[in-house]
């Protein structure tokens, strides 16, 4: 992509030079006001919208077009005109080698589940906290053993998260009231049944 956007570039300057600034300018105010309202639309309607803006996409129709007849200029002229071109690509190549990569921007559709998941997470928070944990240990230990089935299943992200809640309120709960079972139970391995070592003798 870089060895083609060079060798786009010297066209487009090549064009520059055949049509004249006033030419060119015009050219790429015409394509680029056909393209962008285009653009837009697409972008729009589609549920994975482009990695680009219609700005952008519109920038890059218009010069790709005043392109067109410089590159058929620069081929026309021969060995000269393809020395130019090589040199365009070779020059972008280097500066796209040189720039670190950037990490690529989430489409429309994975920015919106991103945007529900935080928010059903927040209502699983608030839930959990209202809880304030009235159970008794016996019932921290079964809900400890039935969220272990739950995992052992398989659950969607959202249910994860709130499976992981839940056992890190059940794991500091052991902890406070009975530190020295829970200990005990760390130290065997954490077997999945909790209830021997924190209500045992």
């Amino acid at each position: 992509m870089a060895a083609g956007l060079g060798a786009a570039t010297v066209g487009a300057l090549s064009g520059v030079l055949l049509l004249g600034p006033l030419g060119a300018t015009l050219l790429l105010l015409t394509v680029f006001g056909i393209v962008w309202p285009l653009a837009a639309v697409i972008r729009y309607v589609v549920e994975d919208s482009p990695e680009y803006t219609p700005w952008v996409v519109a920038g890059f129709a218009a010069t790709g077009v005043l392109a067109l007849p410089g590159l058929v200029r620069l081929v026309a002229l021969g060995a000269f005109g393809l020395a130019a071109l090589l040199a365009g690509a070779v020059v972008f190549t280097l500066i796209d080698l040189a720039v670190p990569d950037r990490a690529p921007r989430p489409s429309r559709r994975q920015r919106r589940i991103r945007r529900l998941t935080e928010e059903q997470l927040l209502e699983d928070e608030a839930l959990i906290a209202s809880l304030k944990c009235p159970l008794t240990t016996t019932e921290l230990c079964e809900v400890w053993i039935e969220t272990a089935g739950q995992l052992a299943q398989g659950a969607d992200f959202r249910d994860r998260q709130a499976v992981a809640e839940v056992r890190r309120i059940c794991l500091d709960e052991f902890e406070r009231r009975n530190p020295e079972g829970f200990h005990r139970w760390l130290d065997a391995g954490a077997p999945p049944n909790p209830t021997t070592y924190l209500l045992g003798r």
